[in-house]
């Protein structure tokens, strides 16, 4: 009933504002979103000419060992004190392995 009373009563300056409001802030979330992206995009393809140039001068045999030796600690979790350890209670936590993008 409340829209249909908006059809025939003007909109008020407060209303007109409230409105405004909200879509300027799905604007300015989707204007974030998309700079995130696109930050997202420049170290994508920041990091994969930093990998083919390094490909390029020391061959891939080198690239590949200097990153396996590199992820393998990463992979690797320190051990919790006791006290710090979460109570088992039938849940395992399963690693995330990274895939190769």
């Amino acid at each position: 009933m409340r829209s249909l009373a908006n059809l025939f009563s003007p909109p008020t300056p407060e209303r007109i504002a409230e409105k405004e409001l909200q879509d300027m802030r799905l604007t300015l979330f989707q204007a974030e979103r998309r700079l995130l992206e696109a930050q997202m995009q420049v170290d994508y393809y920041r990091n994969m000419i930093a990998f083919l140039e390094e490909v390029g001068a020391t061959g891939v045999e080198g690239v590949a060992d200097r990153r396996h030796a590199v992820a393998t600690p990463a992979h690797e979790t320190p051990a919790l004190p006791p006290a710090a350890q979460p109570a088992r209670s039938g849940l395992t936590t399963v690693p995330i392995v990274p895939s190769a993008a």
